[in-house]
């Protein structure tokens, strides 16, 4: 396969790692879970297992690509965080936050065309 199926790969494993977050915070803004269930919940334990999964995937992908470019592409989950952020937890979008993801992008491009 060529290099870029396993640079999608890795932007998707890095996509729903960044998703697993997402229900963790969601499942640590639950105010109807204490004690052991805060820590062992469907949510959380599905969550946990989307990110191992997505682990994996990265280090299936690291034999395949350079680790540079794994490594670059592993910055693309603040661009993600930042829709995340304001789609499911409202937050305001500020140009300093769009300022930066947009210097990541550039960073990812000029780093994957080198």
């Amino acid at each position: 396969m060529n290099e870029g199926f396993y640079i999608g790969l890795t932007l998707f494993s890095v996509f729903m790692a960044s998703c697993s977050q997402v229900i963790l915070k969601k499942s640590a803004m639950n105010d109807r879970l204490s004690g052991l269930s805060y820590f062992v919940n469907r949510a959380t334990v599905s969550a946990y297992a989307i990110f191992f999964g997505c682990s994996l995937l990265t280090f299936y992908c690291l034999s395949h690509l350079p680790m540079v470019t794994v490594n670059v592409l592993e910055c693309s989950a603040y661009v993600y965080i930042l829709f995340f952020d304001r789609f499911f937890f409202g937050k305001p979008v500020t140009l300093r936050k769009v300022a930066g993801n947009l210097l990541i992008i550039i960073g990812i491009i000029v780093c994957l065309n080198r």
